[in-house]
């Protein structure tokens, strides 16, 4: 990084996923870049996090929120992608170059909005980021629309019977709001419904408490990564309907649930 701007973050996690993205083009709302030495003309792994989101604060703790939930949106997606995926973590934030104090996250359920920009570099950025990364483009949709939203921050917590189960449930009433279709094999969700409420299969982590008596199940059990596969492919399925709709403007691209 040759210039300082104003706000932004260093980065831990997928360095190779990062250099990726820092090569590309300019995202406003997750810019990712660096990976340059300029001193030594060498690449290093000193990758940084700006957003237009950022850029009317000057408060560093309202600036550091922001990043949790941008940083939250984006291991959301990229949960749903792959389950093993290494999480993007803020390190520290800059303000001009200088580093500031690093606050606790706080659990806030908001969406970010669109942003402080013009209608022309809004329209300009939906375009562009649709053929940048499909991580980006599902952070953007994210933003203004409370179901994709949802979601991404399911995914973006560990991996869980329990959460996994709401996110289920989330996403088949998301389905009959908005009316995107989703497709549920009856069979894998009963294995996975039997695993998630049974204390016999799922111990803790179950849905429901220990029963003393617990009749004769026969219906197969779910790993937890195969249940994560099986809610995943789900989550693809609602997502990809729900960007092509906005794409070819069957629903709109800010929606809030009632």
């Amino acid at each position: 990084m040759t210039d300082a701007v104003k706000w932004e973050f260093y980065l831990d996690g997928d360095s190779q996923c990062f250099r990726g993205y820092s090569e590309g083009r300019e995202n406003l709302y997750f810019d990712i870049s660096g990976g340059i030495d300029h001193h030594n003309d060498c690449m290093n792994d000193d990758f940084r996090l700006s957003s237009v989101y950022f850029d009317d604060e000057d408060d560093p703790d309202v600036v550091w929120q922001i990043g949790y939930e941008l940083a939250s949106l984006y291991n959301g997606v990229s949960s749903i992608l792959s389950e093993n995926v290494r999480k993007l973590e803020l390190a520290e934030l800059l303000h001009d170059g200088v580093r500031v104090g690093k606050p606790q996250k706080r659990n806030i359920l908001a969406l970010l909005g669109k942003p402080n920009i013009s209608d022309y570099l809004y329209n300009q950025e939906f375009e562009k980021v649709q053929k940048l990364d499909v991580r980006f483009f599902m952070m953007n949709l994210a933003t203004e629309r409370e179901d994709a939203y949802l979601i991404l921050k399911y995914f973006a917590v560990e991996g869980s019977y329990i959460n996994y189960y709401k996110t289920l449930e989330t996403l088949e009433a998301l389905s009959k709001k908005t009316s995107i279709e989703i497709s549920v094999d009856k069979k894998l969700r009963k294995a996975f419904t039997n695993t998630a409420n049974n204390y016999t299969l799922s111990g803790l982590d179950s849905r429901h408490g220990f029963k003393q008596a617990v009749k004769e199940n026969k219906t197969p059990s779910m790993e937890l990564s195969e249940a994560h596969s099986f809610i995943a492919s789900i989550a693809k399925e609602y997502l990809n309907k729900l960007a092509n709709g906005v794409i070819n403007g069957i629903h709109n691209k800010s929606f809030k649930l009632d």
